[in-house]
Parts: C-alpha cells; sequence; structure tokens
C-alpha cells in the first residue's frame, strides 16, 4: 500500500531546543509494508516514508510505537500519525479517498487481521515519478494523446481536449473532483449528461464546435449552479435554451453565437452577475425583455432577424390567481428556497420558474406575455446589434397587469 500525498514531518523535540519544524509539506510518498520474508504479523509493519531527496526513505516501526492517529479532517484528505520513537508527527495531506484506504490498511494492519492479504508495499527504494508534483493541467489535442486504458490524474484542475473526435463526456471526467476549467472544443459531442451538474467545483465550460442540439433542463441545477462561470456554447446545433439557464446565479460569461436558437429564455435576466454575452448568427426573432435586469459591460447579438411583430402575444390574466401561485409568488418575495425534502419536487421546479413583470412583480401562470421594443443601450455599454445607428430590438415580456402593458409597450 502506498500513496502519493504532501507529508510535513514535525519534530516535537525542536521546540525545547529553541529550533523550529518547516510550516510547509513535501510532495512524498508514504507506504504501508514489511521486509520479504519477514513474518507476516504487526510485528514486522512499517510505515515508509521516501521524498525526492531521500528515495530510500525512513522507516516507521508500527507495532506499540503509533501513540495516536489524528482523523477529524480525514473527509479532507488530511490526517496525522503520531510516533513515540522517534518523536515524529507525519502530517498528510491526500486524496480522501486515498487518505481513508491508507488509514483502513493501517487499522486493519494494527489489528494483526489477515496481514498475508493486505496489498503491502515491499519497503524497496521508489522512483522519481512516484514523487513528482500531482498533475494539475492535461491538454490533449490528438487521437494519439487521448488515454484510452489509463485513468485521468484525480489532482486534475484544468483539462483540454481537442480535436479527438469525443462523441461524449466521459463518467471519468465527470468524476474529476478538483476540475475548475474543462474545454471540449472541436469534438463531435451531441448531448450533455445530467451528471454534470454535479461536477464539484467547475467554473469554466468550453464545448464550442460540437453538435450539441438540446440541453436537458436539469443540467443548470445542482452544484453547477452555484460554481459555472463561463459557459461557451457557441457554433452547435442548439435551437432551445432550458428556462433553468437562469439558475446559474454565478455565470460572468455567456457564449451562444453560431447556433439556430429563436428564442432566449425569459430567465436570462435573473443572471445578475452576467457582464458577457454574445449571441451573434443565430435565429433570434426578439430577445427577453428580462435583459433589462441586467448591466452589461458588452453585448454582440449581431446577424439576426429580429422581426417579432409588436403586441399581446397571450393574455393569461383570468380574475383571481391560483393558491399554488398566491403562495409560491410569497415564498419569492420572503427569500424561501425549500427543497425536495420538504416539498414534492414538481412544487420544486415550480417554484423556480417564477417570472418578473418589468415593474419588479413576481409572475407565475397569472401574466400577459407580450412584445415591447427594448433599448439595448441601456442594457450594454458595449453593444453590437446590426448597423452603427439600430439601438433597440423587439423584446418578450412577461407583464403583470394591462396597466403595465400600457405603460411599457409605450416606453
Amino acid at each position: 500500500m502506498r500513496i502519493s500525498c504532501e507529508v510535513l514531518v514535525s519534530n516535537r523535540k525542536l521546540p525545547s531546543l529553541n529550533l523550529g519544524n518547516k510550516r510547509t509539506g513535501t510532495q512524498s510518498s508514504l507506504g504501508i509494508g514489511r521486509l520479504p520474508g519477514s513474518k507476516p504479523d504487526v510485528s514486522s509493519l512499517f510505515i515508509h516514508l521516501c521524498t525526492a531527496q531521500n528515495k530510500q526513505g525512513t522507516k516507521y516501526k508500527v507495532v506499540e510505537n503509533i501513540e495516536r492517529v489524528f482523523t477529524k479532517y480525514v473527509a479532507e484528505g488530511k490526517f496525522t500519525i503520531r510516533f513515540k520513537e522517534p518523536a515524529h508527527d507525519l502530517c498528510v495531506k491526500a486524496d480522501p479517498v486515498l487518505a481513508k484506504t491508507f488509514l483502513q490498511t493501517l487499522k486493519l494492519g494494527i489489528q494483526n487481521k489477515d496481514i498475508a492479504k493486505l496489498h503491502l508495499s515491499n519497503l524497496a527504494p521508489i522512483k522519481q515519478s512516484q514523487v513528482e508534483k500531482p498533475k494539475t493541467k492535461l491538454v490533449i489535442e490528438s487521437k494519439q494523446e487521448y488515454p484510452i486504458t489509463t485513468a485521468f490524474p484525480y489532482t486534475l484542475e484544468s483539462l483540454k481536449v481537442n480535436n479527438v473526435q469525443l462523441n461524449r463526456v466521459e463518467n471519468r471526467i465527470m468524476k474529476l473532483k478538483k476540475l475548475h476549467s474543462l474545454n471540449l472544443n472541436h469534438n463531435i459531442i451531441k448531448e450533455l449528461p445530467t451528471k454534470m451538474n454535479e461536477m464539484h467545483c467547475l467554473v469554466n465550460l468550453h464545448l464550442s464546435f460540437n453538435n450539441i442540439t438540446c440541453i436537458s433542463h436539469q443540467l443548470f441545477s445542482g452544484r453547477l449552479s452555484h460554481t459555472l462561470q463561463m459557459l461557451d456554447l457557441s457554433n452547435n446545433k442548439i435551437e432551445y435554451l432550458p428556462h433553468t439557464l437562469g439558475q446559474l446565479h454565478s455565470l460572468v460569461s455567456l457564449k451562444l453565437d453560431g447556433n439556430i436558437l429563436h428564442k432566449l429564455p425569459i430567465s436570462l435576466g435573473k443572471l445578475t452577475r452576467l457582464k458577457y454575452l454574445t449571441a451573434s448568427k443565430n435565429k433570434l426573432v426578439e430577445l427577453p425583455a428580462t435583459l433589462s435586469n441586467l448591466r452589461l459591460e458588452s453585448m454582440d447579438v449581431f446577424g439576426n432577424p429580429f422581426s417579432s411583430p409588436l403586441g399581446i402575444v397571450r393574455n393569461n390574466i383570468k380574475g383571481v390567481p391560483s393558491l399554488k401561485e398566491i403562495a409560491s409568488t410569497q415564498c419569492v418575495q420572503r427569500g424561501l428556497c425549500p427543497t425536495a425534502a420538504d416539498i414534492p419536487a414538481t412544487l420544486v421546479e415550480y417554484l423556480q420558474a417564477w417570472l418578473k413583470c418589468l415593474c419588479g412583480k413576481i409572475c407565475y401562470e397569472s401574466h400577459i406575455l407580450a412584445c415591447i421594443t427594448l433599448n439595448l443601450q441601456l442594457v450594454a455599454s458595449g453593444l453590437v446589434l446590426g448597423n452603427v445607428f439600430q439601438t433597440t430590438a423587439p423584446a418578450l415580456a412577461t407583464l403583470c397587469s394591462q396597466k403595465c402593458f400600457d405603460k411599457f409597450s409605450k416606453t
């Protein structure tokens, strides 16, 4: 049993000699093993610590020599082993899964359970590759470079896979818990798995020049809704974007150029942190009027027809709103966010599908859907629309009443 990790060796006797310990760990290889030919019991077990400077390693006897093991932060991959002789503390930082496996092996060894069956190290000197710093960035730009039989390093923070004819986002990519930047441009991906919404810390997602046609409404929920800041879906074949796009609360940059979009979701106006929006060369007949809620630094919607006629599209105001709508409106206004553990999952989805009138009132079913004129100079500091004199476009607005329609259709 041997893991790659970062280890800080703290000598407990140094402070009494007015000497200080190092404060940073060293990339190391930490193993549990026994010498070849020794008895298969706890008396022959050693913990073997190797570094680039000491490939032979230091051996710490296990039997009656471990004073304590500190595991409070093992869920984060951190633990400390305190030895009696020498008076050393090994402060370890590793992948959480490897850390738990290492400690489980150590526990079984101390309990003297089936030591002959444990996967133990032979305490031999290590190779240089075993103490190299874990890879955090990987770029693959040809089929020959793409790993088929080997796994991606679990330490990856940035992964770029271009021009390899990749037709799906593999599960082993989605399991990279430290990945914050994923670039899969120039492949042949047709759909995105909903499991991507559980990627732990993904910040940048690049998917341009693929064959994506549609996107599941579940993709923009889960952990992804809190972490994603940059989304590039340009140059695909997307016809429709789900309303859950508005759940990407941290999104700063959105690229949708070169698709076949006819409309953008009204929920786009919920992306209050959005600063850069490009949707050029689509088939947009109108924009969502909720864009008036945003203050963009740049916006490019050049090459769209914007052909929707002005006026009421649909009038859904029919007397008194339903009790469900009234209760949902109150939840949104009060900032309540019940989950599927509190209310049925269908009601959670309904609750998140709220719309806002241009006057600021929350709407669900009871509203007027109308096409009005939107001055995009009030939305973006930098604007690319049509000719240099064009600053307005038709926009689909959700309005809470006839009074609001009369007001905003004239403004």
